[in-house]
């Protein structure tokens, strides 16, 4: 097996004053000894390795050293190699803390699309389109976008939801009309024999609280009327099952597992209600409720609620119901005291170095949280992408601006290559994030 090595235009760790002297290939299967090579003044190098388990599901990482220190990096997702026979496997390979096009090309121009890892490699963006279209997909492996997928009506372009179910489709769900995508045969079906609860037909833009081994839990969202507590339970099959409600109605909840069937859920609430709860099927109502009597924390709203590692979360920007402007601090919450016998709040500080409401934030390999969209005190998108470090989750210093993006309504998710990919804002491109 052959590996070509691509460079973003502005990216390439081997060009320029600072350009990377080595380059390094690590197989990820704790077995296999890296190889180390030198570079030319051009740019050029050449590496071969034996893997010692080709057996094993394992990752590929191409790294750029100089004087020591990694300045670059690209990896694939995992893989089984004793499966493949000869072939060029591309592997993407750009700057630390940078953000870039791929290399796979251009999809649906989407606004806060829903992002999704299929089954490795596969990557996909549902939702938010101006018209119908089918999900756009792409494989993170060859860097290539797959053919045009099966169209998926308008429906599901706004306020819908989706979760991967036990046998790798993806079930679409808005009100109480759902479709099953099966990406390996690239149809799109109702599902008749489990279709969703009549309860839920009024009840769109809802949270997902998505389980590793297939289906979840659907919270809350909203009616005509207003947000609504509702939680319903998909089983990996599809079947939907009745699940206790939310403690506070909630319109599009971000939603952040801490177990099975248990989440910590911010946002959406209405003036009166705390902006955190905790959700998991055993708790009392007294258990979920998270009343920390700090005003900038209770009154909270338009929040990105991230992961940070070592049992903490952020809640990034925002607004404070009753107080001008945008919040002017960010906060740390101790996920491990969502039950009570200690305090959830860790503190409150600006980590933010750009204000915004709506981010998007997702927590990036290297224990960095990327943030970027949502809107300034003007109303206008927010332009910076920032990275803040959590390497110390409990002290994080504040965040660098690595780019620049002015698009609201941006999704990320991170990717089992190691980087984030960044979708939506309108745009008909996506890019991404690697540490």
């Amino acid at each position: 097996m052959s590996i070509r090595v691509f460079t973003p235009d502005g990216g390439d760790p081997w060009v320029g004053d600072a350009a990377a002297t080595q380059a390094r290939l690590r197989i990820e299967d704790q077995t296999t000894q890296p190889q180390t090579v030198a570079v030319s003044p051009t740019g050029s190098f050449s590496l071969r390795v034996e893997l010692a388990r080709p057996d094993l599901r394992s990752r590929i990482v191409v790294e750029a050293l100089r004087d020591g220190e990694v300045v670059g990096s690209g990896g694939t997702p995992l893989a089984l190699w004793s499966s493949f026979g000869p072939t060029l496997l591309p592997v993407w390979v750009q700057l630390r803390d940078s953000v870039a096009v791929p290399p796979w090309g251009d999809g649906a121009r989407r606004t806060r699309p829903m992002l999704l890892e299929l089954t490795s490699p596969f990557v996909a963006a549902f939702g938010g389109a101006l018209s119908a279209t089918g999900a756009d997909v792409f494989n993170a492996l060859v860097l290539r976008r797959e053919d045009v997928a099966a169209t998926i009506e308008d429906t599901f372009n706004r306020d819908a939801s989706a979760l991967r179910l036990g046998d790798s489709t993806v079930l679409l769900v808005r009100g109480c009309v759902s479709v099953v995508w099966n990406p390996g045969a690239n149809t799109v079906a109702s599902p008749t024999a489990r279709p969703a609860p009549q309860g839920r037909c009024d009840v769109i833009a809802s949270g997902v609280l998505q389980e590793p081994g297939g289906g979840g839990y659907v919270l809350g969202g909203r009616t005509a009327t207003g947000a609504v507590a509702r939680v319903d339970r998909v089983m990996p099959d599809g079947t939907w099952v009745a699940a206790d409600p939310l403690t506070t109605a909630r319109e599009r909840p971000s939603v952040l597992r801490l177990g099975e069937g248990d989440a910590l859920v911010a946002g959406g609430q209405g003036a009166t209600a705390d902006f955190l709860e905790r959700w998991a099927p055993m708790l009392t109502a007294a258990q979920r409720t998270l009343h920390t009597g700090d005003d900038r924390v209770d009154r909270r709203e338009g929040a990105a609620l991230v992961a940070a590692g070592d049992g903490v979360a952020l809640a990034l920007g925002g607004a404070v119901a009753g107080s001008p402007g945008l919040a002017a601090e960010d906060v740390l919450l101790d996920t491990r005291c969502a039950t009570g016998g200690c305090g959830v709040l860790l503190g409150v500080r600006a980590l933010l170095t750009q204000r915004r409401r709506d981010a998007a934030a997702a927590l990036a390999e290297g224990e960095r949280v990327v943030v970027a969209s949502g809107t300034g005190a003007e109303g206008m998108p927010a332009d910076a992408v920032e990275v803040i470090d959590v390497s110390v989750a409990r002290t994080p210093r504040t965040g660098v601006t690595v780019a620049s993006l002015p698009y609201e309504g941006l999704s990320m998710l991170p990717l089992s290559t190691g980087s984030v990919w960044i979708a939506g804002g309108g745009r008909a491109e996506s890019w991404l994030y690697r540490h």
